[in-house]
């Protein structure tokens, strides 16, 4: 199985945008599991879900991604973005 990690924000339940993401995940015989969620309160408030995707191939899954993005699901950046030291500057592990 191969997995990606998507996010979704927020009138996800009301616009029943989330639904729509898991049964698409469904239909294309993939696999879920939410690892987040945080569902807004009040009307104005917005709700997040972090869902692991997994699907059997690397193919299946990169094709149910896009599927997914056409309904706002959003791959997470991972990690900080890669940059350079000045030469007076000390090589420490810590992001900026």
């Amino acid at each position: 199985m191969f997995s990606e990690t998507i996010e979704l924000r927020g009138h996800i339940i009301d616009s029943l945008i989330l639904p729509k993401v898991l049964d698409q995940i469904l239909t294309h015989g993939a696999n879920f599991k939410i690892t987040e969620i945080d569902i807004g309160k009040k009307r104005a408030n917005q709700s997040f879900a972090r869902i692991e995707v997994s699907a059997e191939t690397t193919d299946a899954l990169d094709e149910l991604i896009l599927r997914l993005r056409q309904h706002g699901a959003e791959i997470p950046k991972k990690g900080f973005p890669a940059r350079f030291l000045r030469d007076d500057e000390p090589a420490n592990l810590c992001p900026v």
